[in-house]
């Protein structure tokens, strides 16, 4: 990757629905070469997908709540059992393998207070590997970005 295709990768975080025309006239190149090193960028799997990021709050998900778990069993079949049942629950939108004191970290997102407390305690509260459970509701986003600083 040189300078640009890394200006077309921070544009395009942006706003991914900016055109090759105006990408060429912001980086001073012709359409077609724009868009050939996009298709590029595609299909090496470096653009994954393009998305529309919603306002929680219209949508009536403004509670964010981060999961902290802790497991029993480490090993790779309990662990690869825990992982399903955990992506299989649409309710967690990320879910990250950490280092330190707890296992998992999960994101979730409700309408409010008892949406989650139901989530919790007739979804999570039941999976079998689990040791621990902290929950970290969120009182304010401070910055939030979908944006990966690539410089």
């Amino acid at each position: 990757m040189d300078q640009i295709d890394l200006k077309i990768l921070e544009l395009l975080q942006q706003d991914a629905k900016i055109t090759a025309k105006d990408l060429s006239s912001r980086l001073s190149l012709s359409a077609t070469p724009i868009y050939e090193r996009i298709r590029k960028l595609e299909k090496q799997g470096i653009i994954k997908r393009y998305v529309a990021i919603l306002d929680p709050e219209m949508v009536d998900r403004g509670l964010v709540v981060f999961l902290n778990l802790t497991i029993k069993e480490h090993n790779p079949e309990a662990r690869n059992r825990l992982l399903k049942q955990l992506t299989d629950l649409n309710e967690i939108t990320e879910l990250y393998h950490t280092s330190g004191t707890y296992d998992f970290v999960a994101k979730v997102r409700f309408a409010n207070i008892k949406e989650y407390k139901e989530f919790l305690v007739n979804k999570v509260a039941s999976i079998e590997n689990i040791a621990d459970i902290e929950s970290h509701i969120v009182l304010d986003e401070i910055k939030h970005s979908t944006q990966i600083n690539l410089r």
